[in-house]
């Protein structure tokens, strides 16, 4: 429910206060790779329409751009903003939405237990996506 989904975002921010980047990013991922997944929920060119975080744990309908748009409202609230939404194509040809941390040093919402074995040439970049939209809803 979303009581239980909001206190657990809670409770993952508040053990990661104090993290440096790279636990914050694997954990974030972590968390958000357990998002159950629908095909369409948000449109990558539709940010202004995108759901504040915590409309986003009430409609509890991730696509790859809702869980993309959660990890980015997570690391900002951290303290995170080196950060890039992005739409790409993986080096096999699939269509994904990465977040960039730290000028692509971590890649987030690609798979699950990734994120540090990523690295910016498996991708193809398509287009970014402006954080500001995101950091307005906060």
């Amino acid at each position: 429910n979303y009581e239980s989904r909001l206190k657990s975002w809670y409770d993952l921010r508040k053990s990661l206060e104090n993290a440096d980047i790279e636990t914050k990013c694997v954990e974030i991922d972590k968390w958000w790779q357990k998002a159950p997944l629908v095909n369409h929920h948000l449109h990558i060119l539709d940010s202004e329409n995108w759901p504040d975080p915590w409309q986003l744990l009430v409609e509890n309908t991730y696509c790859e751009v809702a869980r993309a748009v959660g990890i980015c409202y997570t690391l900002l609230l951290l303290g995170v903003t080196n950060i890039e939404l992005a739409e790409a194509t993986d080096e096999t040809g699939n269509d994904v939405v990465i977040v960039l941390v730290d000028n692509a040093k971590y890649i987030l919402n690609y798979w699950p237990n990734t994120v540090l074995s990523n690295t910016l040439s498996q991708f193809r970049i398509k287009r970014t996506v402006s954080i500001d939209n995101i950091k307005n809803k906060i």
